[in-house]
């Protein structure tokens, strides 16, 4: 059967076996379930403080192969395949408007034993652990955005840079990357090349959603009870990270925000970032 979030069946079978393939190599220990269609990367001490990590747009729970060992030494941890991306979740592409996330959020982390827990979420992961929070602010023990869409308007022009440049081929696909993410991956053999060897495969295979986040109303941000911690990128190709910045300081108060101002969409010192996250 064809699955319409790829171009070929091909591609869409070439991306799972590198998914299963990294996962081996790179978090052999980590448990793998599904629930109710939601594929859900575990791991940590039962009773543990839990952490629910979400990832961004074109991603999976294997953009968190770094940091899913170091909080599962004191935190249980639950990445999720979100919905309608290339990971091993078959739920179907939710739409972006306020409280379908947040209900199929609460539906996993009621199903995983985890009805409370600390959110984090990178981009689209950070629109969807948003949506959760303001829907279910009781749920969330803490929350982390790593430049969350939903706080600030994304950039356009840049797309049409990144999408010349990736009809460059392999050589333009990874200038691309670097300039759309401000990420340059090492060449040395390991976690890193690979993840972005996975990154260039899953977007020549993937049909990424190009509907941008909705911004939330300030009425629904209010509803956040959870301490939050957020960053922003000064240098975001993807999103206006100064103005979400801005945004979020009004909302959430200055202490609560961090501005990089030479960073991009990938955000360096990411693990200790989520780990304070997970620990306020």
């Amino acid at each position: 059967m064809t699955d319409d979030r790829f171009r070929s069946d091909e591609g869409a079978g070439a991306v799972r076996d590198e998914y299963d393939r990294l996962l081996s190599a790179y978090l052999p220990d980590v448990e793998r379930t599904v629930v109710d269609g939601t594929h859900v990367l575990s791991a940590g001490p039962d009773g543990a403080p839990a952490v629910v990590l979400l990832h961004g747009s074109g991603g999976t729970s294997l953009n968190w192969a770094t940091e899913i060992p170091l909080l599962a030494h004191s935190h249980r941890v639950h990445a999720l395949d979100l919905p309608g991306e290339p990971g091993g979740t078959v739920v179907e592409r939710l739409p972006l408007e306020p409280g379908a996330h947040a209900a199929w959020l609460a539906g996993v982390t009621d199903a995983l034993g985890a009805p409370y827990a600390a959110a984090i979420g990178e981009s689209l992961g950070g629109w969807v652990a948003l949506d959760y929070a303001t829907e279910h602010p009781s749920r969330v023990r803490s929350l982390g955005l790593l430049v969350p869409g939903g706080l600030g308007p994304r950039r356009t022009a840049p797309l049409l840079v990144a999408g010349l440049l990736s009809l460059l081929g392999a050589p333009g696909r990874r200038a691309a990357m670097r300039y759309f993410t401000g990420w340059t991956p090492s060449d040395e053999p390991g976690l890193e090349r690979d993840l972005a060897a996975f990154s260039d495969l899953t977007f020549r295979a993937f049909r990424p959603r190009t509907d941008g986040l909705p911004v939330f109303a300030d009425e629904a941000l209010g509803r956040i009870t959870a301490p939050v911690t957020a960053a922003f990128g000064g240098r975001d190709k993807m999103l206006d990270g100064p103005r979400a910045a801005a945004h979020a300081r009004t909302v959430f108060g200055d202490d609560a925000v961090t501005l990089l101002p030479g960073a991009g969409h990938l955000l360096p010192d990411r693990a200790n970032r989520a780990l304070a996250a997970a620990d306020r």
